[in-house]
């Protein structure tokens, strides 16, 4: 369950593209273990702002705030490189997966330039969570497109980050699918993952605790679009 600590904090932050404003003095607190979704039209600046979140792009103005550290202010690439090593998990749209390796090597393959030490228990134990343990042999041509997600979702939990970015990660799956992947988000998010989903899914939106709307390179209503609350029901007595 979140707590009321922001993990994350965007303070007035722009991005530009050219002359164009993408992202306009956005304000942004994420508490630790939160699940927020980012909606909006294609082009309203969804990808650019999780790239932001994931230290891949730097803004124009404004500040970024990781566990009350700037982010952007000191660090050159170097620094970003080892703040996402440590810090973020990235979930892509397009899973990319290497067709080379098998789901297990996928899986391992940012480890490679960790320097860290997996534990071959540690990794089956994750891949047997997300189901893919019988699929560990098996390379990304010869999986059906949920495997593959899960894949390229172990993979970026692979170094356990506190936060995970999603980039429509059920986009290009079918409903059931979709469910079973939720479902495995909301597992995690329960351990205290926060997650930040950029998403056009309705299911995925009424999963989240947060639904914000970018529209004009800003969030409609400002950093406040919560989620409504449904009551909850009262146990019968027996």
């Amino acid at each position: 369950m979140p707590t009321q600590d922001p993990i994350i904090e965007l303070k007035k932050l722009s991005f530009l593209y050219g002359k164009r404003t993408i992202l306009n003095e956005i304000d942004l607190s994420l508490p630790q273990g939160s699940f927020t979704t980012i909606a909006g039209e294609s082009g309203s600046g969804k990808s650019t702002l999780l790239y932001i979140l994931g230290g891949f792009l730097r803004p124009a103005s404004g500040e970024y705030f990781f566990q009350n550290r700037k982010v952007y202010r000191w660090w050159g690439e170097w620094g970003l490189g080892r703040f996402r090593k440590k810090n973020i998990g990235f979930l892509f749209q397009d899973f990319r997966l290497l067709p080379f390796l098998t789901v297990e090597q996928n899986i391992r393959f940012p480890s490679l330039f960790s320097g860290v030490r997996i534990e071959k228990d540690r990794l089956r134990q994750n891949m047997e969570k997300l189901g893919i343990l019988h699929r560990a042999k098996a390379y990304p041509t010869a999986i059906s497109g949920g495997e593959a997600q899960r894949t390229a979702l172990a993979r970026a939990l692979l170094m356990a980050p506190p936060v995970l970015l999603l980039d429509e990660p059920t986009g290009n799956l079918d409903h059931e699918t979709e469910k079973s992947i939720v479902s495995v988000l909301k597992t995690l998010q329960q351990e205290g993952l926060t997650l930040v989903c950029v998403s056009h899914s309705e299911y995925i939106m009424n999963k989240a605790d947060r639904v914000l709307h970018l529209k004009d390179a800003s969030f409609i209503g400002g950093d406040t679009t919560e989620k409504k609350q449904r009551p909850k029901k009262q146990r019968s007595e027996t």
